[in-house]
């Protein structure tokens, strides 16, 4: 770490700020303070900044787009995600996007993140001059050919060119080592036609067990290290490589010695005059403390969902369990109202019922198949009250995924509409017909329950009926902070209108 290394934090929680900024400024590095992202993205425009600690979550812009912004600009800046939560969600997203690392508030130990920082700079100090030798090279090959070739011509009389060219080479393969070899990462260049090293840097004897001129020597050694169910693919990936001719990143398992070492490798094709990939350059690094703390996080969120599903599980049979009873209690109830109450109150519990226990079948905790739950619900209604009236049963529901706090009052609005349609629309008719639909429309969800039926009389007024459910009906309406549009033509229409923001985006 030098006096003019520079690092920014993009933090919304002046505490935290501040305590990040004085520890950093006691080691001697220079801090400069944003509190939100477009002011962090603009001062990464004025200032010479070496390093960015980024929190996840700010006021005005999110994380991720400050990742893909700083990316585009400079994607040899280094990004350090500080954030709040370790959602693993948050945390593939942040790693996707560019993250150089991704540290969890609150910070216990300060070293932790003075070594991820100081991590991080050695690596885009790597990057950048792997970078620039790479150019480098092919301006060195392109130019050296050329030199060549009039070399060959005048070889007889210019022997002394010759010597001088062998000696600029020299040097410039000295200076080359001089700055592969001064870093913990193992810097490679594998021959295509020859498949072999012709050079590895000195890293690779603490990383792989082997020195340079083994593995220059002998490249089947490391080939030889990788784990057995990753041996295949990285010999194909390697393969790809050069017939793609684009550069790469690949992670794999290498046993050295007793251990299992996690190694991830940068890998950048180089071209020749004629523009065939000739050899292969690239950087090695040790992440295997990085791959175990994602491995123990992917156990944990897998823990973690078995116990939400368990959870649901419980809230179902619980339930159904009062479900029960409602209906026993309403079976030794004589009085054909009082009983009615009691069942209106049952199919109000199975409707969250079925929202627990689809949350219980998908993989997606979050949210739920909106149009496959509407259909449950209107199926399982409809055999409550097949003893009624025959009504025709037509469904056209958009496939939609909406969240729990908005599926359960909108599963509980849709029971007493659909319940109301069996039990009132079709009095002294011997059959009826229920159209559900649901579909997006400028930004919201709609849905609509529509029946043939007697209809409302005109001067109905849902806001002061006395029914319950209808009371019911508004409080949700104004909860979800939607619209009911109720019309009486040739029978009732009932049209739920409310924000798409409740929408789940699946991938």
């Amino acid at each position: 770490m030098t006096v003019s290394t520079n690092v920014l934090t993009m933090e919304d929680d002046p505490v935290v700020r501040e305590t990040i900024a004085a520890y950093l400024t006691d080691l001697g590095y220079t801090v400069t303070q944003a509190e939100s992202g477009l002011q962090g993205l603009a001062l990464v425009q004025e200032k010479n900044i070496d390093a960015v600690l980024l929190d996840w979550r700010l006021p005005d812009i999110s994380g991720g787009e400050v990742l893909s912004k700083l990316g585009s600009v400079n994607p040899t800046l280094p990004v350090i995600v500080v954030s709040g939560t370790d959602e693993l969600g948050e945390v593939i997203e942040a790693l996707k996007r560019g993250a150089w690392d991704y540290l969890r508030k609150p910070l216990q130990n300060m070293d932790i993140l003075v070594n991820a920082i100081e991590r991080s700079l050695t690596r885009a100090q790597l990057l950048k001059e792997a970078a620039l030798e790479g150019e480098h090279l092919k301006e060195l090959v392109r130019s050296r050919t050329e030199e060549l070739e009039r070399a060959n011509a005048l070889l007889r009389r210019e022997a002394k060119e010759r010597k001088e060219y062998a000696a600029a080479l020299t040097e410039s393969e000295a200076r080359f080592r001089q700055l592969v070899e001064t870093v913990r990462e193992a810097f490679f260049v594998h021959n295509a036609q020859t498949q072999e090293f012709t050079y590895v840097s000195p890293a690779a004897t603490e990383m792989f067990g082997l020195t340079p001129d083994q593995l220059a020597l002998n490249s089947r050694l490391l080939l030889d290290l990788l784990h057995p169910d990753d041996r295949e693919e990285a010999t194909t990936k390697i393969q790809s490589i050069y017939d793609k001719q684009e550069p790469d990143s690949v992670e794999y398992r290498f046993v050295v010695g007793e251990k299992t070492k996690w190694i991830g490798f940068r890998i950048f094709p180089v071209r020749n005059l004629d523009g065939d990939v000739y050899r292969l350059v690239g950087v090695a690094e040790d992440i295997t403390e990085r791959r175990h703390a994602h491995d123990a996080l992917c156990a944990s969120l897998r823990e973690k969902d078995t116990l939400f599903k368990e959870v649901h599980h419980r809230v179902k049979n619980n339930l159904q369990l009062v479900s029960s009873l409602l209906s026993l209690q309403a079976q030794r109830i004589s009085n054909i109202e009082d009983r009615e109450r009691f069942l209106d109150s049952q199919r109000r519990i199975q409707s969250m019922t079925l929202v627990h226990e689809e949350l219980y079948r998908t993989d997606d905790l979050s949210c739920i198949d909106f149009s496959y739950y509407v259909e449950q619900l209107a199926r399982r209604i409809e055999q409550a009250f097949s003893a009624v009236v025959p009504v025709e049963l037509v469904v056209d529901l958009e496939r939609i995924h909406l969240s729990v706090d908005t599926a359960v009052p909108c599963g509980l609005i849709l029971n007493e509409l659909i319940s109301n349609v069996y039990k009132h629309a079709f009095i002294g008719r011997e059959r009826g017909r229920l159209y559900l639909s649901s579909f997006l429309r400028d930004g919201s969800i709609v849905l609509k329950v529509v029946d043939d039926g007697v209809g409302f009389p005109s001067n109905f007024d849902m806001n002061e009926s006395n029914s319950l459910g209808m009371q019911v009906v508004h409080a949700l309406v104004e909860q979800l902070s939607a619209e009911l549009i109720i019309t009486t033509d040739n029978g009732t229409e009932f049209e739920l209108i409310f924000s798409d923001s409740s929408l789940c985006l699946l991938p």
